[in-house]
């Protein structure tokens, strides 16, 4: 009978410290992002939901009421606030994350300097600090959707496998942008602009329905097109376009694993730079 080698034990010991040390230092932090960014407010944590309730009551009332825009093949009361809703579950979490996370390593540049620690932690937090937000989102696209009838389908069983690709493709951007930033400081401005112009490409505010079809092909090349679009077959029984499972599997592998590779490759640079 095989034994393991006293090496053996000493690498998995070691390991096994390490990761319990990234995540009592994740929980700490966690812990400290959310008391400095509702230090001071009045409505405190409950600004987790006033935030993007406001935010579905301004987009409803300007697309849906005024607008009256109708979402195809979900013939429904308020069909057009659950399809509002679910690509803002994915959307909200996702700005949240990258508006925070993008600047998490220059942020900290003293903090780094005068404690080491592994950096992936402070993009880490900014997708922690995120979840709340991804919590409320699809806590109320549930509970709306059922309570108009749609649902529950049988595809709903799916949902939790695209709450995680949402959440790995999330935190591969997230560390490819806090680190590009720190190299090179107009990345910040530069996704300002991008994701004012990456909403309006998402269906979002608009089923792709409204959109001719000859340009639904395009869609696959948008990340959070391809999760919203299967959110919302997922959830409300949406039509989806052929390829979207296929793409988002893709766009998951391709920005999750090369955001993590493109800082760790960089982190040398940012030891230098520290």
């Amino acid at each position: 009978m095989n034994h393991p080698t006293p090496r053996f034990n000493a690498v998995s010991s070691a390991s096994s410290r390490s990761t319990r040390q990234v995540w009592v230092l994740w929980r700490y932090w966690m812990v400290r992002e959310f008391k400095t960014r509702y230090a001071g407010s009045v409505l405190g944590f409950a600004w987790a939901f006033v935030q993007p309730i406001a935010t579905l009551a301004i987009f409803y009332v300007l697309f849906g009421l005024v607008l009256a825009v109708r979402v195809p093949g979900l013939e429904v009361d308020n069909g057009y606030l659950l399809h509002l809703l679910a690509g803002l579950a994915v959307w909200l979490p996702f700005t949240d994350a990258i508006g925070r996370g993008v600047g998490s390593l220059a942020a900290y540049e003293d903090f780094l300097r005068k404690q080491p620690m592994p950096a992936e932690i402070l993009p880490a937090v900014s997708v922690g600090g995120s979840l709340l937000v991804l919590g409320i989102g699809y806590g109320l696209l549930l509970a709306l959707s059922l309570a108009q009838g749609v649902g529950p389908f049988v595809s709903l069983a799916w949902l939790p496998v695209l709450i995680l690709a949402q959440i790995v493709l999330t935190f591969g951007l997230t560390l490819l942008l806090s680190m590009a930033h720190f190299l090179w400081r107009d990345v910040g401005s530069m996704v300002a602009f991008a994701l004012q112009l990456w909403f309006y490409l998402t269906p979002v505010v608009y089923p792709l329905s409204q959109v001719p079809e000859k340009f639904h092909g395009l869609f696959l090349l948008n990340p959070l097109a391809c999760l919203v679009l299967m959110v919302q077959g997922t959830v409300l029984h949406m039509p989806v376009p052929a390829g979207t499972p296929l793409a988002l599997g893709i766009w998951v592998v391709l920005l999750g694993g090369g955001g993590w590779w493109f800082f760790r490759s960089m982190k040398s640079a940012l030891g230098e730079a520290l």
